[in-house]
């Protein structure tokens, strides 16, 4: 089974090859680029350097949200055109519930946040049990100093907008406040491949033509348009 997996939901994009649940290649680009400046071209190099034909690929994967708004519909958008144009199935996977599965074998709680920007996180609370992960809130859209009134739990922290609210997490939880190593706070495309042979082994849709991103809320475009769609 080879996985084509693709992360446009933060400045760090990423396009990777998993073949048998090794990563066989992959680009990672942390460059003051648009996403739409630098996927094809790193889709095309990984393939070349692969050798890898994209008829080839068994399985397309997308981290569908929550993000960046036009990073998300750019990612979305080439997954759809490839899967469609070669009727090969797509799953998208949510990049918190990614980004929680780097901690399997942990005891404590898990906060994925990604800067949401308007002094806010996407985030959402996951429990690891057995070398499972269960989220345990729902997504939310919101402030660190809200999310994190009232919580006593000894909680690991991890995603873009770790670095940005740190202080406020220290500040609110002191030592019950856990930072991992920088690699951590990353999507890691075997996580993402993972993810998407589970959503296809349950047989969970993957037809390339429903699968629209996950914003958890409006963009300000949509905001100033009245068009807001239901999530």
């Amino acid at each position: 089974m080879r996985i084509l997996t693709i992360d446009t939901s933060t400045a760090l994009g990423s396009v990777a090859l998993i073949e048998k649940g090794e990563v066989k290649g992959q680009f990672d680009l942390n460059l003051p680029l648009t996403h739409n400046q630098r996927l094809i071209r790193s889709l095309k190099c990984l393939l070349a350097f692969t050798a890898v034909a994209i008829k080839e690929i068994d399985l397309f994967a997308v981290i569908k949200g929550p993000g960046s708004f036009t990073g998300l519909r750019i990612g979305v958008a080439t997954a759809k055109g490839l899967a469609y144009s070669l009727k090969k199935p797509l799953v998208g996977v949510n990049g918190l519930d990614a980004l929680a599965h780097n901690f399997l074998h942990t005891p404590y709680l898990i906060c994925p946040m990604l800067d949401a920007r308007k002094n806010q996180v996407f985030t959402a609370f996951y429990q690891g049990s057995n070398g499972k992960i269960r989220r345990v809130s729902d997504y939310k859209s919101i402030s660190p100093e809200i999310l994190l009134k009232g919580h006593r739990r000894k909680t690991i922290f991890a995603g873009t907008g770790v670095d940005i609210y740190k202080s406020i997490i220290s500040s609110k939880l002191k030592q019950k406040a856990i930072f991992p190593p920088l690699h951590l706070h990353r999507i890691h495309p075997e996580v993402i491949g993972e993810l998407a042979l589970e959503s296809l082994e349950k047989t969970q849709e993957t037809d390339p033509t429903t699968l629209v991103p996950f914003y958890i809320r409006p963009s300000d475009a949509e905001l100033r348009n009245g068009n807001i769609p239901t999530l």
